[in-house]
């Protein structure tokens, strides 16, 4: 009887231990608790199935469309995490650990079988992206033709677009498409905020200015039904608000 009171004891005890090491490595949000760290093992001691270290890393820069983020790795103890995989990360790697059954775990991602280049990792987003995506509008005629077909890379920013603040690297449509309304020419640009994936127009020339960006036009939220990391698809996305609510717009990798 002593045995197994002790027993229960020691696993109140444990799982409170953890709840508090929860709470202190990163405060706490609506939903799982989660937070990005960086990977502080040395590299020769990360495996699928093991424990890695990390640092739990803040945020910051400006909350704002297109704002650029930043990730300052905190100076405190470091955390254990579970990694599931399926790919094995190195020392100085970020990922994004959630807390499962009493412990913090962490994936980190693959390319899925994906040929080409291996996928971009942004410090503002969280979750890596296929060099090369391919953009499927369900409707080309819909909203006026705001939504067509095309494939989407990382690239460098063209020498046009340099005035409107989004980077040295961007995801830009490879082709250019004329805009019914304006009469001007247009490529799409998409681009990640932590856990949102967003889609809009990029003008070299245009009635409204020079250069000129779109407002958003789509966007697409991870978690949500048909939008996963991996396999990397973007399926189930919704329009700007007063729109054509009926417009589909998928991103998969090319």
């Amino acid at each position: 009887m002593g045995t197994a009171r002790a027993a229960d004891d020691f696993k109140r005890l444990r799982i409170a231990a953890d709840r508090r090491l929860a709470t202190e490595a990163w405060p706490p949000v609506a939903g799982a608790p989660a937070f990005v760290g960086q990977v502080t093992s040395d590299t020769s001691t990360i495996a699928v199935g093991r424990f890695v270290l990390v640092g739990p890393t803040y945020i910051l820069g400006p909350e704002a469309e297109g704002g650029a983020g930043t990730l300052n790795v905190g100076m405190g103890s470091s955390v254990p995490v579970y990694l599931i995989g399926p790919a094995v990360p190195s020392k100085g790697d970020f990922l994004v650990c959630r807390f499962v059954d009493h412990r913090w775990v962490a994936e980190r991602m693959s390319a899925g079988g994906i040929s080409g280049p291996p996928p971009i990792t942004i410090a503002s987003c969280f979750c890596p992206i296929p060099a090369t995506l391919s953009m499927t509008s369900g409707n080309p005629s819909c909203n006026y033709g705001m939504f067509q077909s095309c494939t989407i890379a990382y690239q460098a920013t063209p020498g046009w677009a340099s005035g409107l603040g989004l980077g040295p690297m961007i995801f830009l449509s490879n082709e250019r498409f004329l805009d019914s309304n304006s009469q001007s020419y247009f490529y799409y640009y998409m681009w990640c905020q932590y856990n949102q994936f967003s889609l809009t127009r990029l003008y070299p020339t245009s009635p409204y200015g020079s250069p000129y960006r779109d407002a958003l036009l789509y966007s697409w939220l991870l978690g949500g039904h048909g939008n996963s990391c991996n396999p990397f698809r973007l399926d189930g996305g919704k329009p700007y608000p007063g729109s054509d609510q009926s417009c589909l717009v998928m991103i998969d990798p090319a």
